[in-house]
């Protein structure tokens, strides 16, 4: 016995985004702020070209004591 009329319901696979946040605090050592964020670029870089869906800001740039 079969219920209702039509083509059976398929539940086919549909596509999600998903983003996501993470949190990275890194130490380096420079000479000014400029050269911190100039060191801290060259690191995203190769982060982002070996994980091309990752990428890293700049929340902050502070002197440690």
């Amino acid at each position: 016995m079969r219920l209702g009329t039509g083509p059976a319901v398929i539940r086919l696979p549909r596509r999600f985004a998903i983003e996501a946040a993470c949190r990275v605090s890194l130490s380096c050592l420079a000479r000014t702020y400029e050269e911190a964020e100039d060191w801290f670029y060259e690191y995203s870089g190769a982060v982002e070209d070996r994980f091309p869906e990752i990428v890293l800001e700049i929340t902050e740039l502070y002197e440690e004591d």
